[in-house]
């Protein structure tokens, strides 16, 4: 059971649900408002911080958060379920990618063990911060160039009468 501390809450895990939702919904070709994607980053940090404080195996939060993620998309704006989902796997993936990279490296340079940055308040909001940056670097760029992995929805919009004519 991982249990966040409140430090890693509002200095950690709040910010990186911002950018990875700005991040996954720009991925889907999605851009809401940034008010919007902040209100959705808290609720989805806030409830990640107490399911972490359930006795479940880890990954079971993971899962949660996602349909969370995709559920909160979905009320607050209004974005459609399945590209909620896959707005958060997206972001999810792009954290993992680079966590999975950065950290053990982080943890290299700094010889500082991983149970020991773990149980630290404020070396677990330090430690994710290189990803962080480089992750809003990457949310900024997509959301402001407009690139996306589903450019003009094509996957996810069935297509009209016409479109289909067009493409036989």
């Amino acid at each position: 059971m991982d249990v966040m501390p409140w430090t890693a809450l509002i200095f950690q895990s709040i910010p990186e649900e911002i950018i990875l939702v700005t991040l996954g919904l720009a991925l889907v070709d999605e851009y809401p408002r940034m008010k919007g994607i902040v209100v959705v980053g808290v609720i989805v940090a806030v409830f990640s911080f107490f399911f972490r404080h359930l006795p479940l195996g880890f990954g079971v939060h993971t899962l949660a958060g996602i349909l969370v993620l995709g559920l909160t998309m979905l009320l607050v704006l209004r974005v459609d379920f399945f590209k909620g989902l896959m707005a958060a796997f997206l972001g999810m993936l792009a954290l993992g990618i680079v966590e999975g990279i950065s950290i053990p490296f982080i943890f290299y340079i700094t010889g500082i063990p991983f149970e020991i940055a773990v149980r630290d308040p404020w070396l677990r909001v330090l430690f994710p911060l290189p990803d962080e940056i480089l992750l809003g670097v990457a949310a900024y760029f997509c959301r402001r160039r407009r690139f996306s992995l589903l450019p003009g929805n094509r996957l996810l919009v069935k297509p009209t009468g016409r479109e289909k004519e067009d493409e036989k």
